[in-house]
């Protein structure tokens, strides 16, 4: 059995403000010493929000960790990829102007932002990793040329793994736009045509073109329809209907999508060992990810942030301080047919982090 990892754990005051937030990212970088990671350039990867919403960390949290890096020595610069659905993220140019709108300008934080996988998501590298799923993953290039890295990351539900945090924002926010479709590549959407309304609003989410009218049947009420061999597996389809109409295979298909995401989340660490950290915030918890465009109330209160070197331990620890506050596991507050803890026990098998870990409550 391997030796715990070390958490560490600074508590911020319910509903903190982002000054709050950031002097409290400070203390949690120091106390684990993150410090002593960085090397030259410096990779801070975080979520910078989808147009409408605002759940994401406000840019005084990053400018805390930038002044940190800066402190420690660093050329640190703002970093994230395009994604596979439609939005203002699915490439370079609009998502560099979303991030502006977000108040994550030069002046406010600090650095500059950069898109790792390029302009359309293809600048990447293979890295070997020999995995269950995988020999090789694709990560964004640019992400692997930095000197060092911390990892900013926002506790949150998941529609696909019922939880998302340091493994996500590691395996399937360092993916190249191919990495993504990799690590999507079984999840299967279907429609269940006697729930559908025809009301079309999955239509424009899609970016495949994969979702169209179906056939009519004899005597049944109009539905949609998903082409398997056009579909990426985005999940954005499920997200816009209002219908619960569109399906998956979430026993099966959740399991492997998070094994995948924590095998990508492994090629970056590999990389990067012994020049990354984390960071990881357990406040304004909400039933889904920063992705969605819209605005959410949280599901239950602020715990803090949490810091250390394995990103397995931070996000089994977040998991077990949410469940003690709330008496629930995160996913039956969010996505109650889904197991988020599939990417933890498989980053773990993988060795990726340890599950074991001894939390360190900072001083007040």
């Amino acid at each position: 059995m391997s030796d715990p990892a070390v958490v560490h754990l600074v508590t911020t005051v319910e509903r903190a403000d982002p000054a709050e937030l950031a002097e409290a990212g400070r203390r949690a970088f120091r106390a684990a010493g993150l410090s002593g990671f960085v090397r030259g350039l410096t990779a801070v990867k975080s979520h910078f929000g989808e147009e409408g919403g605002e759940g994401f960390l406000p840019p005084p949290v990053l400018r805390a960790v930038v002044d940190e890096v800066k402190a420690a020595g660093g050329t640190p610069f703002l970093t994230d990829t395009t994604t596979l659905y439609t939005g203002k993220r699915s490439h370079a140019v609009d998502y560099a102007a979303l991030v502006q709108a977000h108040g994550f300008t030069f002046e406010a934080v600090g650095a500059t932002f950069v898109v790792a996988d390029g302009l359309v998501g293809a600048n990447e590298t293979e890295v070997r990793i020999d995995g269950v799923h995988h020999k090789t993953v694709a990560l964004a290039a640019d992400a692997l040329r930095a000197g060092s890295a911390v990892i900013v990351s926002h506790v949150t539900g998941h529609l696909a793994c019922g939880f998302g945090a340091t493994v996500k924002n590691l395996g399937m926010g360092l993916a190249s736009r191919r990495g993504k479709l990799r690590q999507h590549s079984t999840l299967r959407p279907h429609v269940d045509p006697d729930a559908c309304t025809a009301c079309e609003q999955c239509l424009p989410t899609c970016p495949t073109g994969a979702i169209a009218p179906a056939k009519a049947r004899r005597g049944a009420s109009p539905a949609m329809a998903i082409d398997s061999g056009k579909c990426s597996g985005c999940g954005e389809c499920l997200a816009s209907c209002r219908d619960d109409a569109i399906r998956f295979d979430w026993k099966a298909e959740s399991r492997r999508l998070q094994e995948s995401m924590a095998e990508h989340a492994l090629g970056y660490c590999r990389r990067m060992a012994g020049r990354i950290g984390f960071l990881t915030f357990v406040t304004h918890v909400t039933k889904d990810c920063d992705c969605m465009g819209k605005r959410q109330k949280p599901l239950c209160g602020d715990l803090g942030v949490l810091a250390g070197t394995d990103p397995v331990a931070i996000d089994q620890a977040a998991l077990d301080l949410l469940h003690e506050r709330t008496g629930r596991s995160l996913e039956s507050l969010s996505y109650p047919r889904l197991d988020g803890s599939f990417q933890l026990a498989h980053g773990e098998r993988i060795g990726l982090g340890t599950r074991t870990y001894k939390l360190v409550k900072a001083p007040g």
